[in-house]
């Protein structure tokens, strides 16, 4: 029986690609990234980068501002457009304004209200430094719907996703069994496969239609393509406790 729900923040609880359309135009980067088309692919190629360099990051081998420029330079590159370091910082800048005034997916506060009805805790994983990712946690409120017991940020904790460290070390502040504990997230590499093999019952957001990594055959999740969808498959493994 499922006993606590946990999410993933960025791309789960709101959808990071219109602060980063927004931040495209503020950084006078529109004309070269011309079309949403254009717009998502840079988003998902910057996320990609993200993911990877962040083991660097962790490593001490990057410093985080070095990682958002890297980031940026690489997904244009991707594109076939050459980023300055300059225009990938200002690029950056905008892209932490347009997050100070990010929104929740409509989804959020009604599926938070039925889980607190059915008796279910609720938190948050997420990677990034405490002091950027609890911004934008109060930017969008979260802070009045989770204990702040049940935030749970890579920086805070020592160990970041997708190192399974981090679900055990939730497990453990829970005192809950694995079985008993469901995550939300929208990236396979960071939120389905360790999630699952920590154990985990992993619900995969993937509104991008991303596929999953090679050699992760073994690993068993419901995919949605939606919040609504993936709300409606939340609360299916959360029926009310007696």
């Amino acid at each position: 029986m499922i006993k606590a729900v946990y999410f993933d923040l960025d791309d789960t609880l709101y959808d990071q690609l219109d602060s980063f359309a927004l931040a495209l135009e503020a950084a006078g980067l529109s004309q070269q990234a011309a079309g949403k088309e254009v717009a998502q692919r840079l988003y998902s190629s910057l996320r990609r980068h993200s993911d990877r360099l962040w083991a660097q990051h962790v490593r001490g081998e990057l410093t985080l501002a070095e990682l958002r420029i890297a980031r940026g330079v690489a997904a244009f590159a991707d594109a076939g457009i050459a980023l300055a370091k300059e225009q990938a910082l200002l690029l950056q800048q905008c892209y932490e304004r347009e997050q100070g005034r990010l929104r929740l997916r409509p989804e959020v506060l009604p599926l938070m209200a039925k889980l607190r009805e059915r008796g279910m805790a609720t938190g948050l994983i997420t990677n990034g430094p405490v002091d950027h990712q609890m911004g934008k946690i109060k930017a969008l409120g979260l802070h009045e719907l989770i204990q702040p017991e049940r935030i749970y940020i890579s920086d805070g904790i020592g160990y970041a996703k997708p190192d399974q460290r981090v679900f055990h070390h939730v497990r453990q502040q829970e005192g809950l069994l694995p079985e008993e504990l469901l995550y939300v997230g929208d990236a396979w590499h960071n939120d389905i496969a360790p999630s699952y093999r920590a154990g985990w019952t992993p619900i995969w957001l993937n509104a991008r239609e991303h596929k999953p990594d090679d050699g992760d055959s073994e690993v068993r999740y419901k995919e949605c393509r939606t919040l609504s969808e993936a709300s409606a498959a939340v609360l299916a493994c959360c029926m009310p406790q007696e």
